[in-house]
């Protein structure tokens, strides 16, 4: 753990990059909190003041402006203390003011909540991230002197305060890019939450650290002699591995320790982008390099604006090692992202907020129209916690998405309209398929109709927030009411498997015992619910099922079905009886579709029966999804045979479907005068598909068999 730093040892960080007029600012808010909560003092027993002070100084390690490190100090105030806002702005300006009430707002926050007061919650912070970068920042600085010293409070609060911080805290600082913070607060984390799985990775690294400690120093060496020459100006230094991320690697990648690739690790500081090239390539030539282990993040940052080269190589003794070359910009960047970003710009200007991290912004206003509270935290935890990949527009231009990401995700990210009138796209110069993963490196372009027309299916395609966001307001704006048909055709489906007409089921439950049960005012919003994924079909069908059973007609067996319920699942499941429709006699490989019949179950068709093209509209909504189960079964198909009638003729087809292991259950043979052909109707059991080719196969392998084809009737 940290040691408490004193006022003189912040004030030595703070001169190193403030004027003296903003050293003296920050000596009076000191001086102000120490008196403030002079009467105060921590669970740990010492004087309050120790607290505020330690958040200064992280902001301060951090380069902080002096109205940030004021807050810091003054964080606590308005809400301990006996100090009014017009004090604090009288004596440190309405910016520290702004900065103090941000922060003290977020303080009155609890993650530790139900879903609906989480979001609400969370969402406020982000609402401050919106309005002033600077406050999350405090926030964070905050968090982590709290996680320093948690071992004071009782078990239950450790335990949730550690929680929150992995989920909330210690994501939200590796998309702000603050890596320095992130780590430590993982790892305090980490040693709450699984303290037997932190003395484990301890002790794992603590008896291998001599050894890793003179392999480093023996590569840095190496890297010294090989980089001299070169004339280039650098600094090379191990870089430690965290508990934590050590931890992750191992349980989900299932590796063992000596396995990572990264557990030794390097960085190279130059001081340009050309130096970081030409660095690279020296150690390249010195050091083979691992195939597929190289990432470029300078040519295309990450959206935390990470930059660095990666590159594994195979050290000395062959083991592999990661190098990470970047410039002392990159570095400072990479350490303590935003918080060291802002103050690159042009002026400092404290309220920069530029397109890097336009998606807080987006996120918060993107719930202002039809915001539910779980949908918020869903998109926040997307935002948090994200695998990229760098994809270009035809024009060269880079874009970043998640990981897995599709043309229709990329599509939404150039524009909401090119999403809405997407109709294919082409990635490499071929067309793909709406699904297709994006990959490092593709070059993209969408096509796009004159028209907007999303599809409600696309919700089920796109991984971004953003993109997600957009077809769901197109759907609640301009298709309600497909919205609405949508989600009654499944209601009506699922009544249709319980054995209940809808206008039954309506007329016996009432319609406001099911809006009451989801607390809506009217069917519409239940069909919208669905269609949107607001509702869970399955939660409406456990309501059905407790509300309407028994069923006034029980779905039972069809008198001779070929199909059983073994050979047939409807919608995932295998407990629907299940029926083979005559008119097209299915069988196992067939493209199917079944058919709700009150009284008989799920009747199964092809997809191309004629019966099924002539349904009505209204029947329609009786169709549901039905695929083949695993489990073997016997069908019936039923083949015309034309050979040309000769003697032994019906003898050798009969050899001919015997051969092939397979039951004629029925024969009928018609001789047709013209032309000396005859013709054979036959009925075989198959298992499939494939059983049924090789029948037809080794008949069109008989003698003066001229044709085999399968009749659905």
């Amino acid at each position: 753990m940290k040691t408490d730093h004193s006022f003189e040892q912040l004030n030595e960080v703070i001169q190193k990059y403030l004027p003296e007029s903003d050293v003296g600012l920050i000596d009076t808010a000191y001086h102000f909190a120490k008196k403030a909560h002079e009467h105060q003092r921590r669970k740990s027993n010492e004087p309050y003041i120790v607290h505020p002070l330690e958040v200064a100084y992280i902001l301060a390690e951090l380069e902080q402006d002096a109205p940030t490190i004021c807050a810091g100090l003054l964080h606590d105030t308005l809400e301990d203390c006996e100090v009014k806002p017009d004090d604090i702005a009288r004596l440190f300006g309405s910016d520290v003011l702004r900065l103090v009430e941000g922060v003290t707002k977020l303080g009155k926050i609890y993650f530790d909540s139900s879903e609906d007061e989480q979001a609400e919650n969370v969402r406020k912070m982000f609402l401050a991230m919106a309005q002033d970068i600077r406050v999350v920042i405090i926030k964070l600085a905050d968090r982590l002197h709290n996680m320093r010293t948690l071992k004071f409070l009782s078990k239950e609060r450790q335990l949730s305060i550690s929680r929150e911080t992995r989920e909330i805290f210690s994501p939200l600082a590796h998309r702000l890019g603050m890596w320095s913070l992130k780590w430590e607060l993982e790892d305090y984390a980490f040693y709450h939450l699984q303290p037997d799985d932190f003395q484990q990775i301890k002790q794992l690294v603590s008896t291998r650290r001599e050894q890793r400690e003179q392999y480093v120093n023996q590569l840095i060496q190496q890297l010294n002699m090989v980089l001299k020459p070169t004339g280039i100006e650098f600094r090379v230094f191990g870089r430690p591995k965290h508990f934590y991320s050590i931890y992750k690697k191992l349980t989900i990648q299932n590796l063992a320790y000596d396995e990572l690739y990264d557990t030794l690790g390097i960085r190279v500081l130059v001081h340009s982008i050309r130096e970081c090239y030409e660095t690279l390539g020296v150690i390249h030539s010195e050091f083979k390099p691992l195939a597929g282990r190289f990432k470029d993040y300078i040519a295309m940052p990450k959206s935390n604006l990470y930059q660095s080269l990666h590159t594994t190589v195979m050290g000395p003794e062959g083991k592999p090692v990661e190098i990470q070359i970047r410039t002392h910009d990159m570095h400072q960047i990479a350490e303590y992202g935003i918080a060291a970003h802002w103050r690159y710009k042009e002026g400092g200007t404290p309220h920069y907020f530029d397109a890097n991290f336009a998606w807080i912004r987006q996120l918060v206003e993107s719930e202002k129209e039809g915001f539910r509270s779980s949908d918020f935290l869903q998109n926040l935890k997307l935002d948090l916690v994200i695998d990229e990949v760098f994809v270009f527009t035809p024009k060269g231009l880079v874009q970043v998405l998640p990981k897995g990401s599709t043309p229709l995700d990329f599509a939404y990210k150039i524009h909401t309209e090119i999403g809405h009138r997407y109709i294919g796209a082409k990635i490499n110069s071929q067309i793909v398929s709406l699904t297709t993963p994006l990959q490092n490196g593709d070059r993209v372009e969408i096509l796009t109709q004159k028209h907007p027309q999303p599809k409600i299916d696309w919700l089920t395609v796109v991984v971004t927030r953003q993109a997600k966001t957009k077809i769901k307001q197109w759907f609640k704006r301009a298709h309600q009411q497909e919205a609405i048909q949508l989600g009654k055709d499944k209601i009506e489906k699922s009544m249709l498997l319980m054995g209940w007409v809808a206008k039954d089921a309506w007329s016996q439950l009432g319609v406001d015992t099911l809006l009451s049960e989801f607390k809506v005012s009217k069917l519409d919003e239940l069909y919208m619910g669905i269609t949107h994924g607001d509702l869970s079909i399955k939660s409406v069908e456990a309501v059905l099922r407790r509300l309407l059973c028994p069923a006034p007609t029980v779905l039972r067996r069809p008198k001779k079905p070929v199909a059983t319920q073994s050979s047939v699942t409807v919608l995932g499941e295998t407990n629907i009886q299940t029926g083979s429709a005559r008119c097209c006699n299915p069988i196992p490989g067939d493209p199917i579709i079944g058919y709700i019949s009150v009284g008989r179950g799920v009747i199964v068709h092809r997809n191309d029966c004629v019966s099924i093209a002539n349904l009505s509209a209204a029947d329609r909504v009786r169709l549901v999804e039905v695929e083949w189960s695993h489990q073997a079964s016997i069908s019936r198909a039923i083949l015309m045979i034309q050979a040309f009638d000769r003697i032994g003729i019906l003898e050798d087809i009969v050899h001919a479907i015997s051969s092939s292991r397979t039951n004629i259950s029925e024969i009928k043979t018609k001789t047709i005068k013209s032309g000396g052909k005859m013709r054979a109707v036959v009925a075989i059991d198959v298992m499939d598909t494939i059983h049924l080719n090789r029948v037809k196969e080794s008949l069109l392998q008989v003698t003066d068999v001229l044709s085999v084809q399968r009749l659905l009737k």
